[in-house]
């Protein structure tokens, strides 16, 4: 999987690169909101002008990817319709999801899988516990990758040059009090999860749940993507750890099967 400076990127110089990085901007907002999205909260959360706003929100509309109810703005069907075609689409998905079905099955716990993109990790696919407590993300979810179990997966398979130049440049905020935002105990962590084979989010993106993070490797052992299982807090501590690593690994497994087959 390629590192984010890897990643291919429009140049600044392209005619109208500027005026779709608004678009984009505005669209991302809209997707980001933690509260009911308005043109006036846009506005002002992006630091453009409201009639600017108004009128790429008009534009986005008039194409189906956002709608407006009674002011409040949300991802409209056709931008909905195109992301589950990329997910479904997904290579890694694809191989993923029977492995993914009976990892799930086997522990009756919420399982994820998530790729990096842009310094954070995004959920590609989720399946639900069958048990009453349940958590609130969703496929496309964004997490970030010092608070997570996926994020903490992924970081440590980077070779250390390469992680230590990004823990210098990674924005640490904390998402609970559990959250690790020393560089120093971050990377601490990320060693432990290299030695281990697996990670570890102790409350720390998610008050009151906790998640066991792993790699997924496919042909000369690149990486895929991460898995990872989250629990309430009450369940981690009563389930044993070995119970869940051995059916993460036969998952992991599972997909590097399918995958090189692929």
């Amino acid at each position: 999987m390629e590192s984010d400076d890897a990643r291919a990127t429009l140049r600044p110089d392209v005619p109208g690169t500027a005026a779709f990085g608004k678009f984009m901007r505005v669209l991302q907002a809209v997707a980001d909101a933690p509260d009911d999205a308005t043109v006036a909260r846009l506005a002002q959360g992006l630091r453009l002008p409201r009639p600017t706003v108004h009128r790429i929100v008009a534009a986005l509309a008039a194409e189906g990817l956002v709608t407006d109810e009674d002011g409040v703005l949300h991802l409209g069907p056709r931008l909905v319709s195109l992301a589950f075609r990329s997910f479904d689409g997904s290579l890694l998905r694809q191989a993923a999801r029977e492995p993914l079905r009976h990892l799930r099955d086997d522990l009756d716990e919420t399982v994820h899988l998530a790729v990096p993109d842009h310094g954070e990790m995004v959920y590609i696919d989720k399946l639900e516990s069958h048990r009453t407590v349940r958590m609130a993300s969703r496929i496309g979810t964004r997490v970030a990758l010092h608070t997570s179990a996926v994020g903490k997966a992924w970081l440590a398979t980077l070779p250390e040059p390469e992680l230590t130049a990004l823990l210098a440049r990674l924005a640490l905020p904390a998402r609970t009090p559990h959250s690790l935002t020393d560089r120093d105990a971050l990377h601490r962590a990320i060693v432990e999860t290299r030695e281990r084979g697996h990670s570890l989010d102790l409350q720390e993106n998610e008050l009151d749940i906790c998640c066991y993070g792993m790699a997924l490797r496919g042909a000369h052992d690149r990486v895929l993507g991460c898995i990872s299982v989250s629990l309430p807090r009450y369940r981690f501590e009563a389930v044993g750890a070995e119970t869940v690593l051995t059916a993460m690994r036969a998952c992991a497994d599972g997909v590097a099967r399918v995958a090189g087959a692929r």
